[in-house]
């Protein structure tokens, strides 16, 4: 007896036979051509050494060492498919908890929609944002999965550019209305602005740009309190163009002053997780829908 030859389409065919009775009926439950099936059959008796099946003028009738095959061949199909569907239901009832870093633009206009279709598909996956304008870091796993809006530096880091933004002045049509456009960013000190307060990133950014923070209107570090400021018409203010541009409540009165790429971004070791990896192929699925496809 040769048992490397012993494959599980040949036990198959062995209990196709069994349950019909006939090298035809078992060849159409199979889906192959009667000879195929034959050719299963002699080369299972072949690799096991001994006759399995008898074919005379009725159909085909086991022998003893056929029904002890079949026996044995009925087992193994039940581990096979129960092992299918406990590896199924796994997939399908994926727990966990994953970590996601991201700026509050993204976490509070993006994520939502993306999040509810995840917990759709998968409730049992939890997701913690966390808002970080200043990136955290992923080597020492203060997240899991990082939307950032740079290009990430870590040589270990697994990478994928989902798209491009920026950032631009807007205000509401009303706001417009009354006041005008600014010509140029020269002439918007002219104008009621919304700026930074205490943020050192966004401070220094509109200090390079020239602007005296003494002059704004209202002042507020939050992404969120900007836009909501912007539409009620207190101010023109910086947001992020993917977003604004969305926004029926606000028009973009000068071209965008930055543009920069998105990245998603995970550490390797991180993506043989189901849990991690189910997380990652929706953000990647969903996030060119808001930034457009980059390349890379």
């Amino acid at each position: 007896m040769d048992e490397s030859l012993v494959d599980w389409d040949a036990l198959q065919a062995l209990l196709a036979v069994a349950e019909v009775g006939s090298l035809r009926g078992a060849a159409a439950r199979l889906g192959i051509s009667q000879p195929t099936l034959g050719r299963r059959l002699r080369a299972l008796e072949d690799a096991l050494g001994t006759v399995l099946a008898v074919r005379h003028a009725r159909g085909v009738e086991l022998t003893a060492e056929g029904r002890m095959v079949v026996d044995r061949a009925e087992h193994i199909a039940s581990e096979v498919d129960g092992l299918r569907r406990a590896l199924s239901g796994r997939r399908e009832a994926l727990v966990g908890r994953v970590r996601v870093s991201c700026t509050e633009p993204v976490a509070m206009e993006v994520l939502p929609p993306i999040l509810l279709a995840l917990g759709g598909r998968h409730p049992g996956v939890a997701v913690d944002v966390v808002v970080d304008a200043h990136a955290s870091d992923l080597d020492r796993r203060e997240a899991d999965v990082a939307i950032r809006m740079f290009q990430p530096r870590g040589a270990r880091l697994v990478a994928r550019r989902v798209g491009t933004s920026g950032t631009a002045f807007y205000a509401s049509p009303d706001l417009v209305a009354r006041v005008g456009r600014p010509a140029s960013f020269e002439d918007l000190p002219r104008f009621p602005l919304l700026g930074p307060d205490r943020d050192p990133l966004f401070v220094r950014a509109a200090r390079e740009m020239g602007f005296d923070l003494d002059t704004c209107r209202h002042r507020t570090d939050s992404f969120g309190v900007t836009l909501r400021y912007a539409r009620a018409g207190l101010g023109i203010g910086a947001l992020v163009t993917s977003i604004a541009d969305r926004d029926p409540g606000l028009v973009q009165v000068l071209p965008p002053f930055q543009e920069y790429p998105v990245w998603l971004v995970t550490h390797p070791d991180l993506l043989g997780s189901a849990v991690v990896r189910v997380v990652w192929d929706a953000f990647a699925d969903a996030l060119p829908e808001w930034f457009g496809a980059g390349p890379g």
